[in-house]
């Protein structure tokens, strides 16, 4: 009883093993199946190139049907009989622009440029004339009116030089034949800057020259005196000053509000009260306008309190305070008279 019951499980896994191996015969099977159909549709399709192949020579052979295709030279003389129109509208027809050129000379067909996907046109057509001196005379209808715009013509075979141009100048910079390897062992040395004129090697450069021959002798004590930081006869704000001009006012005189310091563009800011209305004047010693500055009381010249330095923040409320600046103005008077 124990051999029979030790045989049964042993039956059965060789059931197993054997309905695997069926299972794999049947899957390898179906791919050469599989593998023979797509053979047999490759066969097929070379079949059908090749008839239609034939058919092509064939019909080549024969001529019927078939349009030859222009050689580089019948195109080129018919790029000579054409022109290029631009700015078309795009809902003109070929027999509209036929119309509008016709008095040109014989035409022979109008193409329209439209796009390859929408089919939509592109407002560029070209007409082919029978001769090349209808081209002449077309030519002579640039921005002429058409449907209310102003069209542009250009020579058919001018346009297509410039594309040709314009082409060949693309691929040219595509390539890297004529480019230099940026390390090439050979030294190429730079180009050396060039050197600088006698006139800014002498000084300070331009501000320098403009010092020496622009001014006058005369302007140039006056801010070499007045106006600078290093003299001791040196304006300072807060003096009152007496200015005199070639022009109106020919005469002006007030306090030194501020001095702004930059070479021969250097300027000063003048308040005084004029008919109990503040007035304020900026003027530049260099200017050929001033004839005269004349300083009637100079700031800090006195002792104690007046010998100080004016504060600017001090001199810019005068500007609010209306009776100091008429003390002021009234002891000029004083001081002039």
């Amino acid at each position: 009883m124990a051999d029979a019951t030790e045989a049964i499980p042993n039956s059965s896994a060789a059931d197993t093993v054997i309905d695997e191996e069926e299972e794999e015969n049947k899957e390898i099977l179906a791919m050469k199946q599989r593998v023979e159909e797509m053979e047999r549709e490759a066969n097929t399709l070379r079949e059908l190139q090749a008839a239609a192949e034939k058919q092509e020579n064939a019909d080549e052979a024969s001529g019927d049907g078939s349009v030859a295709m222009e050689t580089e030279d019948e195109r080129a003389l018919a790029d000579s009989r054409s022109i290029f129109v631009g700015s078309v509208d795009y809902s003109a027809t070929p027999e509209e622009i036929q119309q509008h050129f016709q008095s040109c000379g014989v035409i022979n067909r109008v193409t329209i440029l439209c796009d390859k996907f929408t089919g939509h046109p592109k407002g560029f057509a070209y007409v082919e004339f029978a001769d090349t001196e209808a081209v002449d005379t077309a030519l002579a209808m640039d921005n002429s009116l058409f449907r209310g715009r102003l069209i542009k013509l250009v020579p058919a075979l001018l346009l297509t030089s410039m594309l040709a141009r314009s082409l060949r100048q693309w691929t040219r910079s595509l390539t890297t034949v004529a480019s230099d390897y940026p390390f090439a062992k050979v030294i190429i040395p730079p180009t050396p800057p060039a050197l600088p004129t006698p006139a800014l090697l002498k000084g300070k450069g331009l501000m320098e020259h403009v010092r020496q021959h622009i001014l006058s002798p005369e302007k140039q004590k006056l801010l070499a005196t007045l106006f600078s930081r290093h003299s001791p006869d040196r304006i300072q704000p807060g003096s009152v000053l007496r200015v005199t001009m070639n022009h109106a006012p020919n005469v002006f005189t007030g306090v030194v509000l501020s001095i702004r310091r930059r070479g021969p563009d250097t300027s000063f800011l003048l308040r005084n009260v004029v008919n109990r209305t503040g007035v304020e004047m900026q003027f530049f010693p260099a200017s050929p306008h001033i004839t005269e500055i004349q300083m009637i009381k100079k700031e800090g010249s006195g002792g104690g309190k007046a010998g100080r330095r004016a504060r600017r923040a001090k001199l810019f409320y005068l500007r609010d305070s209306p009776e100091k600046m008429t003390n002021i103005s009234q002891g000029v008077r004083g001081v002039s008279a």
